[in-house]
């Protein structure tokens, strides 16, 4: 089943049926071609932009989505660790009838220089946290949308309602929305199993020690938590106490709990934890209930949009459940 973008004039039309249906250009936000000045407040205070932006440079990979699900190809865009282009924003590029445009090869420094030249009429930057340094110089090439609040991630739903008032495409972007929702609700009716199962998150990035996702505001709390689990209650405890997030081997029993989403960023190191008897013994993964998401589902988790939560909601509940019922 595929899970595409949906235009407005379909809003009346079943939502599932709508998601499993829609595909093409046709079938994609169109911005508003007579757009007036549009304003839009953020942690640094307003954006404003006067007519509909043509140029836009996306800084994260959440923004690239943002722009995408309002029919925007940026001229420049935010390159994932994954893998180059994520499968999601591959497909609504080219339903777009356009092609992957140049990518913005960056880690925690913002290249400023180069995204001036491309010259954009709007910069996105809702999917990361500037300082107040690097947000002054974007401004002054473009106009900027960050996040709404400090310290904060916009949800997948708020950063794509953002974006799309500067592309007047907000009826569009709340019937995907909606749509997306939809689906998950159908995902977790489908799969009872889900309501009120416990989860970990790790990213088992080294036999020495294995990280832990948590927090109720991270993108993947977000995506997991719409379809009815909560977070292993001893877990996020240990993590609210201050304790650090990153696991050695004598407390990886914080990774119990119905089910184990534990991430192997190197495949070698699978069968090293796997050999490893306090890793092997706990329950969670002796029963089956370790589900190991695939690189592109990793990143999904890790900075969710509207294009990749309904990516996801293809398949990803289905595969938990799987787990959780000692299938993994």
């Amino acid at each position: 089943m595929r899970f595409g973008r949906i235009a407005v004039s379909l809003a009346a039309v079943p939502l599932l049926f709508v998601a499993a249906c829609s595909s093409g250009s046709s079938d994609a936000a169109s911005p508003t071609d007579d757009a007036a000045s549009v304003t839009v407040g953020h942690r640094f205070g307003e954006t404003t932009v006067e007519g509909t932006p043509e140029r836009v440079v996306t800084l994260s990979v959440s923004d690239n989505d943002a722009a995408l699900a309002s029919g925007v190809v940026p001229v420049a865009m935010a390159q994932s660790v994954v893998k180059p282009v994520m499968p999601w924003t591959e497909e609504a590029i080219t339903e777009l009838g356009s092609e992957i445009p140049p990518l913005l090869d960056f880690g925690t420094e913002v290249p400023v220089e180069e995204v001036a030249s491309y010259e954009p009429d709007l910069i996105l930057a809702t999917g990361l946290e500037l300082t107040d340094t690097v947000y002054e110089q974007l401004a002054a090439i473009a106009p900027t949308l960050a996040r709404a609040e400090a310290e904060q991630a916009d949800t997948w739903a708020e950063q794509s309602q953002r974006v799309s008032e500067l592309f007047g495409t907000r009826e569009d972007i709340d019937a995907q929305i909606e749509a997306t929702e939809s689906e998950l609700e159908a995902a977790a009716e489908r799969n009872p199993e889900l309501n009120g199962a416990t989860y970990v998150v790790s990213l088992l990035h080294s036999a020495d020690q294995a990280g832990l996702l948590t927090g109720p505001d991270s993108a993947t709390s977000q995506l997991l938590g719409s379809l009815g689990l909560v977070p292993a209650p001893e877990t996020e405890k240990y993590v609210e106490e201050g304790k650090d997030n990153q696991l050695s081997p004598e407390n990886l029993r914080l990774l119990e709990a119905d089910v184990l989403i534990g991430y192997f960023p190197d495949t070698g190191l699978r069968d090293t934890y796997y050999a490893m008897p306090v890793f092997s013994s706990l329950n969670v993964v002796g029963g089956g209930h370790h589900y190991q998401p695939t690189d592109e589902e990793w990143r999904g988790f890790r900075s969710t949009s509207l294009l990749s939560m309904a990516w996801l909601g293809q398949e990803l509940p289905d595969k938990i459940a799987a787990a959780i019922r000692g299938e993994g």
